[in-house]
């Protein structure tokens, strides 16, 4: 019974351990990532309040929005998360040292026992079950290594790779343990009593028969019948009571099967390759469905392999001496990251290892080895990494929206060019920029052609917050497949072209305007006669057209130089501007001479009238720089249809309009007359 109640104590104790040894890789690993990160910065709260024992010249930092962060080192990431955890299931962990730089973190006795253990190498971790005030408790602890990480705080405290910076004390409730462990112990009892109790009943019922036989032999005859039946019933007694010892081993072997199972189905569905590796040779004893599947092979081909055959061979080196260092009892850290590949190197995958010792029942020594695929994850983070630099340090500007159409990201360029902060535009729509220079048909459209094809592309006019009116061009896609796990609808980036378009606009007026006088050229001209052609004949309306040619201009050229000639040329084209509608179009179409296009006119009585006002305006003298100039304006007159409805017939008759003017004696205005002879009115 001793035996049993030992092997009871020491599954209880396994528990306890290996309870403890999660526990603590979670914190470890915990820590580890805060380390490779060099720390992380969170808002500071009433619960997070700046580490007064972390010497940093970072420590504390503000975001341009004005929140205030700071760092949070891997001790006070485990001070918080201990917090968290003794609220959550009473579990306890204590960070603590032998030289800590906080107070709170020294050691108890207990602790302080463990951690020389672990600096003499003595010991790995330490188990112990203690009864305290408010009941047992499974006191478990681990020493915490210096790594390569940790030396970005602690080298200047003097500490080395590989040494023992401390460790992590972890008190877990032992109640619901020792509970199972009564149970157990009870069941045994009464197992061991109920065989012992059978026993001793047929002891003491052979004694009761000897004895009998002896002193009644004489009534052996007669008593034969009695002796049958009393017989009869202590076999069939017998004989019940074993059937139900026989019943409850069955039932406690189905309990061990169904216990097996459990296991077993836990690991071949675990998501973490689990490997059984025995010493010396580190062969594969057992391999887990998900180890097999990371190399993409078949489990019945790991078994009885080393396991550095399925190590990349850059990583051989390293897990070997690891490896090597674990077979003379060396400490080793349990967790460690490498590559595996399949025998031919084709499939290759990034993992993170943790390795835990356990020794069977037969004296083997074996390791169960954990097997964690990062690989995915690894470039999600890299893929993710990159588009954080893509967003950060673009040009354009860049917004995210929701389904709801709603802003949920934006980019430094964003601000940079609308003149919007990130919290001013957060959770609004996109609309607030618009200048409002756009139809609600031009939005329907872009929302249809992104149904339709994903994508939409255009120029859009926006309103910065001063005010100024500004046009951008605008790529707007839609976010499909697994991205849209990042709650996003659309992406859009944009660049402000307003200069461009200002220098197109410019160029575009270069183009078609006189560079003297900044009035319509001759190709504009044309363009605008032809509009006004079309409309009139969409409309039935009538327009003017008017060819003037300035008298004596020549002279001025001649007598006062051409420069004087260019002033004159650019006060009569303002005069001829002054002279006419708004609506109405002047263009110079070389030299001295003008055209003037009067759409959407009365009759000829209003066509005259402007003749007449340019005709006084030219005869009135110049003031040039140089002199005074004098001249006077020719101008023919051809109304559209009554003079033609082609506009080459209707040009030509308003030149013809304007010589009869030149040889008219000039200075004056004529309207086209059909006939051999054109008279001046």
């Amino acid at each position: 019974m001793s035996n049993e109640f030992s092997h009871i104590d020491e599954n209880v104790t396994t528990l306890a351990r290996e309870r403890g040894n999660v526990l603590f890789r979670l914190v470890e690993l915990t820590r580890d990532w805060n380390a490779l990160h060099g720390g992380v910065y969170v808002r500071v709260s009433e619960h997070t309040q700046p580490n007064p024992y972390l010497s940093h010249p970072q420590r504390d930092l503000e975001t341009t929005d004005g929140v205030r962060l700071t760092m949070i080192n891997p001790a006070y990431m485990t001070r918080q998360i201990a917090e968290i955890a003794e609220k959550a299931n009473g579990v306890k962990y204590h960070i603590t040292s032998l030289n800590p730089i906080r107070p709170a973190n020294m050691p108890d006795a207990w602790e302080a026992e463990a951690l020389r253990a672990f600096e003499a190498h003595s010991q790995r971790e330490v188990l112990s079950l203690i009864n305290l005030e408010n009941g047992p408790v499974h006191r478990f602890m681990a020493p915490l290594l210096v790594k390569e990480a940790c030396l970005q705080c602690h080298k200047k405290q003097g500490y080395q790779l590989g040494q023992v910076r401390g460790g992590i004390s972890i008190t877990m409730p032992a109640r619901e343990v020792l509970e199972i462990r009564r149970e157990q112990r009870q069941r045994t009892m009464l197992t061991y009593g109920a065989a012992g109790l059978i026993i001793g009943l047929l002891m003491h019922f052979a004694i009761w028969r000897s004895r009998r036989h002896f002193l009644r032999l004489h009534e052996l005859t007669a008593g034969q019948e009695n002796l049958i039946v009393e017989r009869t019933q202590a076999l069939s007694s017998a004989n019940t009571q074993l059937i139900d010892e026989i019943a409850e081993r069955r039932r406690n072997e189905a309990l061990i099967a169904e216990s097996e199972a459990r296991y077993r189905s836990v690991i071949e569905t675990s998501q973490d390759g689990i490997l059984i590796m025995q010493a010396p040779t580190f062969e594969i004893v057992f391999a887990n469905e998900r180890a097999a599947a990371m190399l993409g092979l078949l489990p019945e081909r790991l078994l009885g392999r080393p396991v550095i055959d399925f190590v990349f061979e850059p990583d051989r080196p390293m897990v070997a001496e690891r490896l090597a260092q674990r077979l003379r009892g060396l400490p080793v850290s349990a967790a460690a990251r490498c590559r595996f590949a399949d025998p031919e190197a084709v499939r290759v995958r990034v993992c993170d290892v943790h390795i835990a010792r356990i020794e069977s029942d037969a004296g083997l020594l074996q390791w169960v080895v954990s097997v964690q695929d990062v690989t995915d994850r690894l470039a999600s983070e890299r893929a993710l990494q990159i588009s954080a630099a893509v967003m950060e340090s673009a040009t354009e500007g860049i917004v995210v929206t929701d389904v709801d159409n709603h802003i949920i990201q934006v980019n430094p360029a964003f601000t940079a060019i609308s003149g919007y902060r990130p919290q001013e535009v957060l959770g609004k729509d996109p609309r607030l920029l618009g200048a409002g220079r756009h139809s609600d048909g031009f939005f329907k459209d872009m929302w249809a052609r992104l149904a339709s094809d994903g994508h939409w592309a255009g120029e859009v006019w926006n309103k910065r917050p001063d005010g100024t009116v500004y046009v951008v061009w605008l790529a707007i896609s839609t976010i499909h497949g697994g991205a849209l796990e990042s709650g996003g609808r659309h992406v859009a980036t944009f660049i402000d072209i307003t200069q461009r378009k200002e220098m197109e606009e410019l160029l575009r007026h270069k183009a078609h305007s006189d560079p003297l006088t900044n009035l319509p050229n001759r190709a504009l001209f044309y363009d605008r006669l032809q509009m006004v052609q079309t409309q009139a004949r969409r409309y039935g309306e009538q327009f003017g057209l008017l060819y003037l040619d300035l008298d004596y201009f020549k002279n001025v050229n001649d007598t006062l130089g051409h420069a004087a000639g260019d002033a004159l040329l650019i006060e009569a084209a303002r005069r001829l501007v002054l002279a006419v509608r708004d609506s109405d179009t002047v263009a110079r179409l070389g030299g001295d001479e003008f055209a003037v296009i009067l759409p959407k006119i009365a009759g000829r009585s209003e066509v005259e009238e402007v003749a007449q006002r340019i005709v006084l305006e030219m005869a009135r003298e110049f003031h040039l720089e140089v002199d005074v100039a004098r001249i006077s304006a020719s101008v023919g007159i051809a109304l559209y249809p009554v003079h033609g409805e082609d506009l080459d017939v209707l040009k030509q008759h308003a030149d013809m309009a304007l010589y009869a003017v030149k040889r008219a004696g000039r200075n004056g205005y004529q309207v086209y007359l059909p006939g051999p002879a054109l008279k001046v009115d």
